[in-house]
């Protein structure tokens, strides 16, 4: 039976005896309670091999009732070969289901190698023969030949080594045989690695092991361990399993290659009038489906069709410009394209936008895609692929959320670096306003000598009042006092102004933290989450309220007299009136000592230009003093800007080393991913090209600068650093940097000092470096790194990969990974490549065919058809079936469309000397 799908795993029992066989337990056993039981325990294809005989009516009935419930029943015998040792060696010969069996019968019935033993009982009907000579003639006949392998009594391995020659003899019969029959399943651990090793090395031969029931009461029958053969339920399917040994055959409990139904397209079917597709659904096998058929013949249409209905990011296609391509509604408004996944969901092309995708994780690769991004000079691409295998590694949850965290903290770097800018220059400014004020200052000498020259003046005029020295002396002592709270008044109005400059700021950044926090409670979802932020943003409630109070400490008001008031009643307000006290108090102590009017007037002219000289002593240290420690914070504002660069810098580092496991598994292929900080010195000159002025073109002083270096020239990053110094050192403190008269120093810094890092992924093929391989190869590449660093297990569609690959490179490379990864995610490939379809061993053959298209007309009424079955589906042209698809098997059309797939099955089929 051929099925809808191609090659599927089924149940398959090739060792099963009848009541035909002389030993068989219950002679009354119907062909119905046979296939009842079968049936019941999901077995799709028997082999009926009874002790030599072939009971040729009883087949034929088996095989009837069999196809009533989805049995098929192939004919078969077992021979016991000429005693060699304690037991003879058991082996079995399976047939077509069609083939002559009067004539195989006759053959082996007459045959003289067979011979068998005169006696009484069991011995009357056991038949010995030619162990080589016998599967000769099975071969000659059409059959293949399973032997008893394993710990059997009557296997392989009663060929002990102590007989002369027993190695060769295993050798020759390994070398005739097609499959060995485990007795359990434990035997093929040693045969795994030990047996088949030793063959495939000794006799370049890979032979397939099964196990079977040996069922000889069907009243008892139990499967030993499940047998899974992927094929069509027919002999040719079960000749797969010699031609992909490793890939069409297992020994277990469960199905094979399990994917989720729904990561599985189960089937798709075209919608539309005037017969211009066929409305048949056509099924898809759940591993490697392969689209073939002449040239316009509707294969891209398929992929395109279903990349279009799965797909979710809609943007691709246009980035593709190929968003309107195969646009059959224009002409048809009813067209429309279905897909339905194995757990039953559909999809259609043309639905509702706000529809979701039931595989948004799909992959479509379409034609010529691999070739675009294997050559970014000629189109432009360099950069979508770094995009590709970022987004790719990021797929992943994980990987995502470190990657995202990672951006997170270059944003907060970048931020930092702005703001430590933006404090730079007006730190700066602020210092050149410092050093304006100290200009406009007097001499310091010159007031000091003043201050001395006063204070004698002033001793003088008390003197001539007629004050002894203690009055002096009290004097001089009040008058330091007044200067004293005269400046520490001073203090307290610049400090109060420092202080309210200070909380404008902290009031901005309050009032956008708040709603911050505000933002982030409201989008929380979990309300343990919530409850807990809740309790933490507590203190982060309680500072807020605190730095509000601390800003209402400070707020003034004038009073009538000119002076500062505080609007609030607190100990800053009761400092301000002791010192305003003070100053009070100071004044009426001075009072009776300046009796004499004209004497006080010039004691307080002279006494004001001492104070005011002492004012200005104070100024010119405190400005200074100021300076001074504003240099040492703009200093280290500096040093912060190129830490946070550094810093920056490290990020990536972190990043590779936490994104570094997921690559390893790629390994294994051959394939080698290593993440790298790149700096984009293209950018970086475009940047710095338009703040600079062109005439004078500073920049041509730094390497950095150097047109030779590209995106991903390799660089040294501390000379990168000295460089991005040296031009921070021109541009703000030597100013001999000539920029733009568009632009200021704070920007211009700003764009030098930007982050021009970005994460690169270097790609290695063996031993080989992505930008130096042939188009054809980094197509593969690029295609190896698209499907292997996927974590999902949606489907893949791809177009023609073979593009540009030469045929030694499609065999040795892209055949193997196929056969690899169709067991990972089902793959849908259009292809003109034999190799592909043939080698890579694809469950499913889609054959496209447009009317008028090609030299073989067709009868079919639609425009667009499609049939499709398994590499095995195999018959020769009917010359009486006008519809093209129908006429003949899947193979032969293989071998009339695909250039080479006849010969291509030829080479797969001769390996194995069929």
């Amino acid at each position: 039976m051929n099925s809808i799908r191609g090659s599927e795993w089924r149940r398959w029992d090739l060792h099963f005896h009848t009541p035909s066989s002389y030993d068989y337990a219950d002679k009354g056993i119907t062909n119905q309670q046979i296939i009842d039981e079968l049936a019941k325990n999901q077995i799709s294809v028997v082999a009926i091999t009874d002790h030599h005989v072939i009971d040729i009516a009883r087949v034929s009935e088996l095989q009837t009732l069999g196809d009533t419930q989805g049995v098929t029943v192939l004919p078969g015998i077992e021979f016991l070969s000429d005693a060699r040792g304690e037991e003879p060696i058991h082996f079995i010969a399976i047939f077509g289901r069609y083939v002559n069996l009067n004539f195989v019968w006759k053959q082996l019935e007459g045959n003289t190698d067979i011979k068998r033993i005169e006696g009484e009982g069991k011995q009357l009907n056991e038949v010995y023969c030619h162990l080589l000579d016998t599967i000769k003639l099975i071969k000659e006949l059409g059959g293949i030949v399973t032997i008893h392998a394993g710990k059997k009594s009557n296997g392989i391995e009663n060929i002990t080594h102590a007989l002369p020659h027993g190695v060769a003899q295993k050798e020759d019969i390994a070398n005739a045989i097609d499959v060995f029959e485990m007795g359990k399943e434990t035997d093929c651990v040693g045969y795994n690695q030990h047996v088949i090793p030793y063959l495939k090395n000794k006799i370049g031969k890979h032979i397939p092991m099964i196990i079977c029931t040996d069922n000889h009461k069907v009243t008892e029958y139990t499967v030993k361990q499940n047998l899974w053969i992927k094929a069509d339920t027919t002999f040719e399917g079960l000749k797969q399993i010699i031609y992909e040994p490793e890939h069409r055959v297992r020994i277990q409990e469960s199905e094979p290659d399990f994917k989720e139904d729904k990561l599985v397209i189960d089937c798709i079917r075209f919608i539309s009038d005037n017969n211009t597709f066929t409305p048949e659904p056509i099924y898809l096998n759940k591993n490697l489906n392969v689209i073939i058929g002449g040239k316009s013949s509707g294969k891209s249409i398929m992929l395109y069709n279903i990349a279009k209905t799965l797909l979710a990011d809609k943007n691709f296609f246009h980035r593709e410009n190929i968003a309107d391509k195969y646009d059959f509604r224009k002409d048809d408004q009813r067209y429309n394209f279905e897909v339905k996944t194995k757990g039953g969901f559909s999809q259609y092309l043309y639905r509702d936008a706000n529809e979701n995708s039931i595989i948004p994780e799909i992959k479509y690769i379409p034609q010529n895609y691999l070739v675009k991004l294997a050559e970014p000079q000629q189109s432009k691409k360099g950069a979508a692929l770094n995009k590709i295998v970022r987004e790719l590694i990021k797929e992943d949850p994980n990987s995502r959320e470190i990657y995202d965290r990672f951006v997170s903290e270059l944003k907060v770097n970048d931020r930092k670096r702005e703001q430590l800018i933006d404090s730079y220059f007006d730190i700066k400014s602020h210092i050149e306003s410092l050093r304006v004020q100290l200009q406009s200052k007097a001499r310091k000498e010159i007031l000091e000598q003043n201050i001395k020259t006063n204070t004698q003046k002033v001793e003088q005029l008390n003197q001539s009042t007629g004050m002894d020295q203690a009055q002096i002396d009290r004097f001089n002592h009040l008058q330091h006092e007044q200067e004293l709270t005269n400046q520490e008044l001073g203090q307290f109005r610049g400090d109060i102004k420092k202080v309210i400059d200070y909380n404008t700021e902290v009031i901005g950044t309050l009032i956008g933290l708040q709603s911050k926090h505000n933002l982030v409670l409201s989008s929380l979802e979990h309300p343990r989450i919530r409850e807990i932020f809740n309790q933490k943003s507590l203190d982060i409630q309680k500072a807020i309220a605190e730095l509000n109070e601390f800003i209402r400490m400070f707020e003034t008001t004038n009073a009538d007299d000119g002076s500062i008031r505080l609007k609030n009643a607190t100990e800053l307000s009761a400092l301000l009136e002791f010192i305003t006290a003070k100053s009070k108090q100071n004044r009426s102590a001075l009072e009776p000592f300046l009796n004499n009017e004209a004497i006080k007037r010039q004691i307080e002219t002279i006494t004001k230009s001492i104070s005011d000289d002492k004012a200005a002593l104070i100024a010119i240290e405190q400005l200074t003093k100021e300076i001074s420690e504003n240099q040492i914070v703009l200093d280290d504002i500096k040093k912060q800007i190129f830490l946070l660069y550094r810093e920056n810098y490290e990020l990536y580092g972190k990043l590779f080393t936490e994104l570094s496991s997921r690559t390893l598994n790629l390994e294994s292929d051959g394939l080698k991913i290593t993440g790298m900080a790149k700096f984009n010195f293209n950018k970086f000159r475009q940047s710095i090209w338009g703040f600079s002025d062109g005439r004078t073109a500073s920049y041509n002083r730094y390497s950095i600068c150097d047109e030779k270096l590209e995106a991903v020239s390799n660089y040294d990053f501390e000379k990168l650093v000295t460089d991005m110094e040296a031009i921070f050192i021109s541009i703000v403190e030597k100013g001999d940097y000539a920029l733009s008269s568009r632009v200021d120093k704070k920007n211009a810094l700003k764009s030098v000092l930007d982050d021009y890092f970005f994460d690169y992924w270097e790609i290695e093929y063996k031993g080989d470096k992505l930008g130096k391989m042939s188009t054809g190869k980094a197509s593969f590449v690029i295609l190896m790194l698209i499907v292997g660093l996927s974590t999902s297990k949606a489907p893949i569609l791809i177009d023609q990969p073979e593009d540009n690959l030469d045929n030694r490179s499609i065999t040795a490379d892209l055949v193997e990974y196929l056969r690899n990864k169709k067991l990972e995610r089902q793959i849908i490939l259009v292809t003109h490549n034999p190799n592909i379809v043939v080698n890579a061993d694809a469950e499913n053959i889609i054959i496209a065919n447009q009317k008028g298209q090609n030299e073989s007309d067709t009868s079919s009424p639609y425009q667009f058809d499609y049939i499709n079955g398994a590499l095995e589906n195999t018959f020769p042209l009917v010359v009486e079936e006008t519809d093209l698809l129908k006429s003949m098997g899947i193979r032969e059309h293989i071998a009339e469309i695909v250039e080479g797939g006849k010969e291509a099955f030829m080479k797969r089929e001769e390996k194995y000397g069929f």
